[in-house]
Formats: C-alpha cells, structure tokens, sequence
C-alpha cells in the first residue's frame, strides 16, 4: 500500500473525511480524483497544483504520478478513520499533519469608492491582457462605471451571448434586492436559471459565474442576499448540472471557493489593487477558463454592492474572523487545472 501525506485540506472536505465514514472513487483524473461519501460529500484528492480549496485535499505526490496508472477507477471503494484515507485497497492518505484551510475573510470594511476604485483597476489589467476564455469578456463590461449594462454582445460567442442572457437581470436583481431591506423584492429572473449548467467542462461556465457572485456577496457582507440566491441555485441545480458542480456551487452557497478567488477579490478590495496581477495569473490557471468565469460572477456582486453602498450606508460591520490555525499559509500552494 503507497501513502501520501495530506499538507491542506478544506473545510468540506474535512468533513467527508470525518471518522467512520464509507466512500467511493466518483471520478478520475490524471492528478486529481473525487471521493463521494455521506450525505454526497465530496473530496477531491491532488496535488499543490489544484490550488486550495473547500473540497480540496492537498498531497504531496511524487512528480508524474498519475492515478489511472495505479489502477484507479471510478467506482473503487474508500473508506476514512477520521486519520486516514484508504482507497481501493491500494492507497492509503494520511490526514495525520493535514493543515485546515479557510478562507481568510477581508480584514477591512469596504465602502462604494474603494470598491469603484477596485473595479476600475480590474478593467485596466484585463485590457492589457489577450483575450480571456470562457466568460472572461463579460467582465469588462460588468466592471465599467456605466449606469445601465448593454442588452445584447452582438460581437460575442455564443456562450458569452447565453450567459449574458442570465447575468444582466442577475446583476439588475442584485441591486435590486440589495436596494430591499423589508426583503419584498421578487425571486431572482427566471433567465438566470439559464446559468445553471451552461458551457462545458468539469464545473460548466454558468456555475463559476453564480458561484463567484455567492462567493463575493457573503464576503461582501451582503449575506441576506447570498442567502436568498443561494437557496433558488441549488433548489434548481438537481437536475441541470452535474454532480461534482453541484457540490461547488453548494460550498460558494457557503461563502467557498478556490483560494485564488478570495485573493482576487481581497486584492479588488485593497487601497491599490496591490497583486492584482498576480491573482489574475493564479485564476487563469484554474480550469480551462473556471477562474475567469468565477471572476465574472465576483464582478456582477461587486458592482450591484457598490451600488447599494454608494447610494446609502457603507458596510461597516465587522468581518467575521477565521481563526489562525484555520487557515493554510497560500504562498505554499500552487495553482492548476482541475485534471492536472
């Protein structure tokens, strides 16, 4: 039996891998793969590479190893002591010095002109990037100052034409709801339900960009928000996306996500920018385009919360703290795809 030692690993995570737990191998990559166990929690298994993460465990892999050439395959059994996690018979992951890992919240209230500033910046860096995949070039446009958003990307792909039928009245519903406080304003368009599911890849475009905007609003502190959209995504996602999306989605509903994308966000947040460049890097690596459609999402958050701080109170409430040994030093993980 090979083992590897677990350095990270996310909340979620952790709690599939909680003491008498039984699971089985849902999925196979080169580097990664995802265990299925109580309740459909999810794990996924890789290296630094992948990025830290809610259902991430990070191992210490050797240098081109790769899973399907020890013989795994989806379906194989696993099983968790709460220390260990043996799989197919073969391979056994020790949980023994695994670090948590959680998010660190934004340490500093952030009002209208900073997050204005943010997003200024955001647009300035993409410009000198080459074109983004993905839902990348919505994000410009959701940036811009401009009071109202086009109805239509004539010059688009299809799929940023698609997604864009469903983010525009999101981002409207977002200023909208946000703008409600006696919470009488309508459930979210019914043309956002078109996000769920939409565009290829382990977790679909559409599901990164509601992803992010959840992500960005608890962050944010719009949490009733969060909440309210939270709830409609996943009580339609059933039967629109796939397993392992639906189980991102429900840690964004947590306020979750890849690590890369809170730094993002926190950077977007700070007097400056500072990094900005490098998160964006870091995001680019995450999938085919799962960073940048994530971002898209964060940006449609952003913007309707600069609108509602801008027109009224800005937050101010403290930002819950996560405690020191929570959270996992980010300069020691890498990032990658998902099938690194």
């Amino acid at each position: 039996m090979q083992t590897f030692p677990i350095l990270t690993a996310g909340a979620a995570a952790l709690r599939g891998l909680a003491p008498a737990r039984s699971l089985r191998v849902l999925a196979v990559f080169q580097r990664t793969f995802y265990c299925e166990g109580h309740e459909r929690a999810l794990v996924c298994v890789g290296p630094a590479g992948i990025g830290a993460g809610p259902l991430n465990a990070i191992v210490s892999l050797p240098e081109g190893l790769e899973w399907p050439a020890l013989g795994l395959s989806p379906g194989a059994p696993a099983s968790s002591d709460g220390r260990t996690l043996r799989v197919n018979g073969r391979l056994c992951f020790d949980l023994g010095w695994a670090c948590p890992w959680r998010p660190a919240p934004l340490i500093h209230p952030v009002g209208a002109p900073r997050l204005a500033a943010g997003l200024a910046a955001l647009g300035v860096a993409l410009g000198a990037r080459p074109r983004l995949e993905g839902l990348g070039p919505l994000i410009t446009p959701l940036a811009a100052p401009a009071a109202d958003l086009p109805d239509d990307l004539p010059d688009a792909s299809l799929l940023v034409r698609a997604a864009w039928r469903g983010i525009r009245p999101l981002a409207g519903w977002l200023t909208r709801v946000l703008h409600d406080p006696a919470g009488q304003a309508p459930p979210p368009p019914a043309e956002t339900q078109g996000l769920i599911g939409l565009g290829p890849g382990l977790t679909p475009s559409g599901d990164d960009c509601l992803g992010g905007a959840l992500i960005a609003l608890h962050a944010l502190g719009a949490r009733a928000a969060a909440d309210r959209l939270g709830r409609w995504v996943l009580s339609r996602a059933g039967d629109r996306t796939h397993r392992i999306s639906r189980g991102h989605l429900a840690c964004a509903v947590g306020g979750e996500g890849a690590a890369a994308l809170h730094e993002t966000l926190a950077a977007l947040c700070a007097p400056g920018a500072p990094d900005l460049d490098r998160c964006l890097d870091a995001l680019g690596r995450i999938g085919h385009s799962s960073g940048y459609d994530a971002l898209t999402g964060v940006v449609a958050a952003t913007r309707a919360v600069a609108g509602r701080t801008g027109r009224s109170k800005d937050l101010t409430e403290p930002y819950p703290r996560v405690p020191a040994e929570g959270r996992a030093p980010a300069a020691r993980l890498g990032r990658a795809t998902a099938t690194e």
